[in-house]
C-alpha cells in the first residue's frame, strides 16, 4: 500500500507505555515525506485523539474538524508531541481521508515548536 503525506489512517499504536496513547485504533496522520514513505523504513506519524468540548487545546496540538475529505468522524486533537515511527505493517487498511494543507500546515508548526526548531 501506497502512505503519502497528510493522510489520515487508523491504526493501533500499542504496545505503550506510561502517558503514551494506548492500544486502541487511532487516527494518525502521516508527516514524513513520501520519498521516505515509499522505501522499506518505518512511517512517521502524529497520533490524534477525540476532542472532548471545553477541553483545552495547547501549543503543541492542532484541533481538526471532521470532514468528509479527512476521514474523521469527531473533532481530533493531534497530539504533536507524541511523534512516533511505526512500521508499514500498522497500516493495514486503506487511508480514511488526507487533511487540508491549512491543517497539515499547523500540525508542521506544532512539530516545530515541540522540537525547537522555530
Amino acid at each position: 500500500m501506497v502512505v503519502r503525506r497528510g493522510e489520515v489512517f487508523f491504526v493501533e499504536l500499542g504496545p505503550t507505555r506510561g502517558r503514551e496513547l494506548d492500544l486502541k485504533r487511532r487516527p494518525v496522520v502521516v508527516v514524513s515525506s513520501d520519498a521516505i514513505n515509499t522505501k522499506p523504513l518505518v512511517i512517521t506519524v502524529i497520533p490524534g485523539k477525540t476532542h472532548r468540548p471545553g477541553k483545552q487545546v495547547f501549543l503543541n496540538e492542532v484541533l481538526v474538524e471532521p470532514s468528509s475529505s479527512n476521514g474523521l468522524q469527531h473533532p481530533t486533537v493531534f497530539e504533536c508531541f507524541q511523534i512516533k515511527a511505526l512500521d508499514h505493517s500498522r497500516f493495514d487498511r486503506g487511508p480514511a481521508g488526507v487533511l487540508a494543507s491549512e491543517d497539515v500546515s499547523l500540525i508542521e508548526e506544532a512539530i516545530r515548536l515541540c522540537l525547537s526548531l522555530t
